[in-house]
């Protein structure tokens, strides 16, 4: 019943997306300096993967004007705790956001809640794995092809940088 639905609470933090104005440096960086590998890209964003294994994206970068915060993404035991925890966010009053679908690239289940200061919470499962062993074939996707599988469309200010 849906007045005994159970509460329901993120696993562990999956993966962030921040904004930059170059991503060739910010791949360059996070792949010779810290390590990572480049899971997956398009003209605007770029994902990247650890190399002991590692959901398809622990870091993702979309192209903006500045540095900005766009979403940290919460991962959910399940498609049922997606849409249990965006309900228990607009029963707290933020209803404003964007799901549920799926990503293309990671194919993860999506539902996107903006938070106070204009971000999102990006409650999310089943993102592909990256197992230590692989060597993941990165690829360099259309737009059309790179960003959302099925869903509602996204807000006309999704990819907006509030703090620029």
């Amino acid at each position: 019943m849906r007045a005994k639905a159970p509460r329901v609470r993120p696993r562990r933090l999956s993966h962030v997306l921040v904004f930059t104005s170059d991503i060739d440096r910010a791949i360059d960086f996070y792949s010779t300096i810290v390590g990572l590998r480049l899971s997956d890209r398009s003209d605007r964003v770029a994902f990247m993967h650890a190399i002991h294994g590692s959901d398809h994206h622990i870091l993702a970068f979309a192209q903006s004007d500045g540095p900005g915060l766009h979403h940290c993404s919460w991962d959910m035991r399940g498609i049922d705790d997606i849409g249990l925890g965006a309900m228990q966010m607009a029963g707290k009053g933020y209803t404003r956001g964007w799901g549920l679908g799926r990503h293309v690239l990671g194919s993860n289940y999506f539902h996107y809640v903006q938070d106070p200061w204009g971000s999102y919470a990006e409650y999310s499962c089943d993102i592909d794995f990256v197992p230590a062993a692989q060597r993941w074939q990165a690829g360099h996707h259309a737009p059309e092809d790179s960003f959302y599988l099925w869903g509602p469309e996204p807000p006309a200010d999704f990819a907006v940088n509030r703090e620029v």
